[in-house]
Order: structure tokens, then C-alpha cells, then sequence
């Protein structure tokens, strides 16, 4: 059996783990990825320690060797879906089994007993991670585009309907994490805003970039930042700003349970 897995651990994170659990999300990506998502906060460890504490986001698990971190996956359970959120391993320890060994580990101790499917993301930057999941036989379910654009200048007189919720807890937490989220209403819709440390708001709806109501708050709640909009193709084709930017492409990846741990456990 290869050497790593011979002398490596694996077991669920505990707090103590959080600063080398965030040093490997944060290496693990593209410097474009690291901008548009959590991994560019310097408050992540932070963020997961209150999670393994809190015991009711992500379920981490860590691999180690002699004591050190060397590997890390987290799990988000989701009805009968089993999410694989996040995988990362030291650039030493890549491709000798510990990220097998992990996803393993999880669909045999983590998932449920309700849990059919296995899902994950991931970028099309790391075109090494997508060949690797797709070689055990998973099919894309979604395409999706990050798409950057400017919010519309606040010259506009015209005082359009939109309300907040959430503020204070979010600005709290954007305090502490260097990321959070409110929910901002319009008469046609309501959304989850995210707000990332790079000047950004997220949001997973492209209806909103058809909304100037929403966009118009978003100016009003903070006119220095952008716009992350996470959507389908049909839901960014069109963008308001010729400005916009197409910041990363990723896929949602899908199988059973069943078939990842029979094809994990026959590669060992």
C-alpha cells in the first residue's frame, strides 16, 4: 500500500486544525477563484473554526501525517444529497491516494443512510480535478458562469422599491469572517446577497441583473463594489454593462453513492 496512506490519519477536523485547514483552501485554488469565493478571506480559519465548534454547517474531516495537516475535505448534507463541499491536499501528498482515502472515509462514516447522491463542483481552471471525478463516471448536471460586472452609477433620481433584511447580523459577521450575507427584496424578487472581501456582491439569480429595483439598492447599500452574478448561460447571456467580465467557469458533477465507493475502493 502506498507509503502515505500507510502512515497518514485520517479523522474528523477539531479547532485546533482551523489556520492549516484554511492554508490548503486558500493554495488549493486560482488566484481568479480565490477572489470570487470565501477562500480570499484572511478571516477563513476563523469562519471554520466557528463551524467545526458550532457542529451544524460543513462536517471537516483532515488527513495527517506525524501530527501535521496534510489533506482536507468538508461535507453539506442536503436531503437525500450528499455534497462533497470542498478537497484539498498539501501539493506534496497529490496524487498517492489520500484524496481517495478522504472521499472514502466520508461516504463510509459521514453520509447518511437517506443519502442516494453524491455531488460536487468544480472550476474549470483545475482541469485536473475535472478529469479526475469524471474518470470515476460522474455526469455534469449544470454549467455555471461567474460573471463580474459594474452596479449602475447612483445618479438615477427615480427611488425605486427595495427593502433589506438581515443587515446587522451581516455586518457582524462580515466583521469577523470578511464575508456574510443579507436578503434584498424587490417587488419581483427576493435574493440572497453575498458580500466577499474583493469588493464584491455575489448572488446566485441572473434574474436580478432584469431587475433594477435590486440593483439600484445594491448601489444605495454600497456603491464601491461589483457584481458577482452566479448563473446558467441563459441566466448571464445578457449583462447590463459592457464592462462585464466572465471570471470562471464550473460544472456540478453527479453519480450515486454507491457507484463513487465501488470505483474508490476498486483504484486502491
Amino acid at each position: 500500500m502506498n507509503s502515505v496512506l500507510t502512515q497518514s490519519l485520517i479523522r474528523a477536523a477539531a479547532v485546533g486544525d482551523s489556520d492549516s485547514i484554511a492554508v490548503l483552501m486558500r493554495e488549493g485554488v486560482s488566484d481568479a477563484v480565490r477572489q470570487i469565493t470565501i477562500m480570499g478571506s484572511s478571516h477563513l480559519a476563523c469562519y471554520i473554526a466557528d463551524e467545526i465548534t458550532a457542529k451544524q454547517g460543513d462536517e471537516y474531516v483532515v488527513g495527517t501525517m506525524q501530527g501535521q495537516v496534510i489533506g482536507m475535505c468538508s461535507w453539506r448534507h442536503t436531503g437525500t444529497t450528499l455534497q462533497l463541499n470542498h478537497l484539498y491536499l498539501a501539493p506534496q501528498f497529490r496524487g498517492q491516494g489520500l484524496g481517495t482515502a478522504l472521499i472514502l472515509d466520508g461516504l463510509q462514516r459521514i453520509r447518511r443512510s437517506e443519502e442516494q447522491k453524491f455531488v460536487l463542483d468544480v472550476f474549470y481552471d483545475n482541469p485536473r480535478a475535472r478529469a479526475w471525478y469524471r474518470s470515476w463516471g460522474m455526469s455534469p448536471e449544470y454549467h455555471t458562469r461567474w460573471v463580474q460586472l459594474p452596479l449602475p452609477s447612483g445618479d438615477s433620481k427615480e427611488a425605486l422599491q427595495w427593502t433589506v433584511l438581515g443587515m446587522t447580523e451581516s455586518n457582524a459577521r462580515y466583521l469577523r469572517y470578511g464575508f456574510s450575507q443579507f436578503t434584498l427584496s424587490t417587488t419581483s424578487a427576493t435574493y440572497q446577497i453575498g458580500r466577499l472581501s474583493h469588493g464584491l456582491f455575489r448572488v446566485s439569480a441572473g434574474s436580478i441583473l432584469r431587475d433594477p429595483a435590486a440593483l439600484q439598492g445594491l448601489t444605495r447599500i454600497d456603491p464601491r463594489r461589483q457584481l458577482l452574478c452566479v448563473g446558467s448561460m441563459d441566466d448571464t447571456a445578457e449583462p447590463l454593462s459592457k464592462a462585464a467580465r466572465l471570471i470562471a467557469e464550473s460544472e456540478r458533477l453527479v453519480s450515486s453513492c454507491t457507484t463513487i465507493t465501488e470505483h474508490l475502493e476498486s483504484s486502491l
